[in-house]
C-alpha cells in the first residue's frame, strides 16, 4: 500500500514537472521572447525621441542656415545668364568691340554644353536646375592696352563668363597682337531666368557681311580709343560658322 502511494506521489510530481516544462516552454518562454522584443522597440524608440527632441531644439539654428545657404545659392545663380544663342553671341562680340577696340576678323559658335543638372525634379520630371556652357571661338587683332582692356570686359561682364585656351602671338612689324581664345558664356535654366532676345539695332539681318553697319573707334598708336568711329575693312567681315551635331540643321 505504502509502495502505491510512493509511486503515485513520484508520478505526480512528474506529471507537475512536465506540465511545468510545457507550460515554460511554449508560453512562458514565448512571452519572454516578446517581452525582450517590445523591450528593445522601447529602447530604439526612446533613442529615436531622444534624437528628436535635440533637432527640435535646434530648430531654428537649422532654418536659419537653410535660410542662408539659400541666399547663397541665389546669389551665385543670380550671376548666370537666363540662356545662350548666337545674335546674344553676336551682338556681345560687337560690344566687346566697341568698348575695347579691338578687331575681331573670326567667330565661331558651338552648342551649349550641360555641365550641371540639379537631383531634384519639377513636375514634368526634368531637373529643377540646369547650367549650360555656351563656347565661343575668336580670333583678335588688338594693340597691348587694348588686350588688356579685352580681359577687364570679360572680367567684368555681369553674366558668368571666363576665357581660355590662349594662343598669341606678337607682330614686331605692326606691334599688334594676334590672338586666338575661347570664350565661355555660362546660362542657367530654372523657374527664375527667363531668356529676353537681344535688342539689334542698326544691323541688316541676312548672313553676308553680317557687321557692314558696325564702325570700331578710332585706336590710336598707344592702343587707346579715340572719341570718333572709322571703317575698319578687316572688322566689317567678320565669318562666323556655328557647329552642329545634327548634321540636318
Amino acid at each position: 500500500m505504502k509502495d502505491n502511494q510512493k509511486y503515485t506521489v513520484v508520478g505526480m510530481v512528474i506529471v507537475a514537472l512536465i506540465i511545468l516544462f510545457v507550460a515554460y516552454k511554449f508560453f512562458y518562454s514565448e512571452d519572454v521572447a516578446k517581452a525582450e522584443k517590445v523591450q528593445g522597440e522601447i529602447d530604439a524608440l526612446v533613442i529615436r525621441e531622444n534624437e528628436l527632441n535635440e533637432k527640435s531644439a535646434n530648430r531654428p539654428m537649422y532654418e536659419s542656415g537653410i535660410a542662408t545657404s539659400k541666399d547663397i545659392i541665389d546669389t551665385v545663380l543670380a550671376l548666370y545668364g537666363p540662356g545662350n544663342t548666337p545674335e546674344k553671341t553676336i551682338m556681345l562680340i560687337v560690344d566687346l568691340c566697341k568698348m575695347t577696340g579691338v578687331t575681331i576678323p573670326n567667330v565661331s559658335f558651338q552648342n551649349d554644353t550641360l555641365v550641371y543638372a540639379s537631383e531634384t525634379l519639377n513636375e514634368k520630371g526634368d531637373p529643377e536646375l540646369k547650367i549650360f556652357q555656351g563656347r565661343t571661338n575668336i580670333s583678335i587683332s588688338c594693340g597691348y592696352t587694348q588686350f588688356k582692356k579685352l580681359t577687364d570686359y570679360i572680367n567684368s561682364y555681369p553674366e558668368r563668363m571666363n576665357a581660355e585656351n590662349f594662343s598669341i602671338t606678337y607682330d614686331a612689324g605692326t606691334g599688334q597682337l594676334s590672338v586666338s581664345m575661347s570664350v565661355n558664356l555660362y546660362a542657367v535654366t530654372d523657374d527664375k531666368h527667363e531668356y529676353v532676345a537681344p535688342v539689334i539695332e542698326g544691323i541688316e539681318l541676312g548672313t553676308d557681311n553680317i557687321f557692314k553697319t558696325y564702325e570700331p573707334p578710332v585706336v590710336d598708336e598707344e592702343g587707346e580709343l579715340g572719341t570718333e568711329g572709322q571703317e575698319n575693312p578687316s572688322t566689317q567681315s567678320i565669318s562666323t560658322t556655328e557647329t552642329s551635331d545634327n548634321s540636318e540643321e
